[in-house]
């Protein structure tokens, strides 16, 4: 990674440095990191550090998260944004139609055709159209706050056409 001496600014009789670090986060968007010190030996120091804490966050659990610990956290998010009503009507539709699903399937997992054969699931069932498309909306919902959060690049359930 590329350590850059600048002009003739100097402290204390060290050199000033600029450290940039280039890397490319889980979401794949390719992110930047610089930082300024003086003096070559603090310079490569602080390189190093920033390149063992860029693999250790790239290392993070959160690409193994399943739909349902991803369930809980969404749902802890939502209790302080809406009514207890509303709360209970989304567990419901979770825990009803979407958990027993995807339950234990990790959501970098959750491809096109797994989606098109749970709408095809949810089509079959004796629910009105109502039910159906609040069930597709909440899935949505979830998915798209995985995506907010950059757990995942994007909303695969967007390519299925809604109930």
């Amino acid at each position: 990674m590329p350590i850059y001496k600048t002009g003739k600014t100097k402290k204390e009789g060290l050199q000033k440095y600029h450290v940039r670090i280039n890397y490319v986060a889980d979401n794949g968007n390719k992110k930047q990191i610089t930082r300024v010190v003086y003096g070559i030996d603090e310079a490569k120091a602080l390189e190093r550090k920033l390149e063992h804490e860029i693999k250790e966050n790239q290392e993070m659990p959160i690409k193994k998260m399943t739909v349902n610990q991803l369930y809980d956290e969404y749902m802890s998010v939502k209790k302080y944004e809406l009514r207890e009503v509303t709360i209970y009507r989304k567990k419901s539709v979770f825990k009803n139609h979407i958990l027993p699903f995807f339950g234990n399937s990790r959501i970098d997992k959750l491809t096109v055709k797994i989606l098109q054969e749970w709408k095809i699931f949810i089509e079959q069932k004796r629910l009105g159209i109502i039910a159906k498309r609040t069930i597709y909306k909440e899935f949505s919902a979830l998915i798209n706050y995985a995506v907010k959060i950059e757990y995942i690049p994007k909303n695969p359930l967007s390519k299925i056409r809604e109930l």
